[in-house]
């Protein structure tokens, strides 16, 4: 995140919304018709869009529509980046305060197997 800060404002908009399409991407691939998060996740990117996973739905379904969720993660978009490419550990971006979460932190949990079940698929 520290590289992020000394970008100028106009490339630093331009890293964020192309780590949203990113995470967009790596959601869409992860969450196959055969899995089901159970609830609705939105992830708040400050700076660019909201992304929302609902899996309440048969297959889930991802969109950038704001909506109530049943978790919502507040997080720099960079960051969910690259916690998702496995290139930052979660544990310790909450605990440096990076991170912050309203509601049911199961709907997290749910999430994480599924994610890393993709990588490892990714990495064979």
């Amino acid at each position: 995140m520290a590289e992020t800060k000394r970008m100028p404002a106009g490339r630093m908009a331009e890293a964020a919304a192309q780590a949203v399409d990113e995470i967009e991407a790596l959601l869409r691939a992860a969450l196959t018709g055969d899995v089901s998060l159970g609830a609705t996740l939105k992830f708040v990117h400050p700076g660019a869009d909201v992304l929302v996973i609902d899996g309440s739905k048969t297959p889930n379904e991802v969109h950038r529509r704001d909506v109530p969720a049943d978790c919502t993660i507040h997080i720099d978009p960079v960051l969910n980046l690259n916690i998702f490419q496995r290139h930052t550990d979660q544990n310790v971006a909450f605990r440096q305060g990076r991170i912050r979460i309203v509601g049911d932190l199961s709907v997290i949990t749910r999430l994480r197997p599924i994610m890393a079940r993709r990588a490892g698929a990714v990495n064979d």
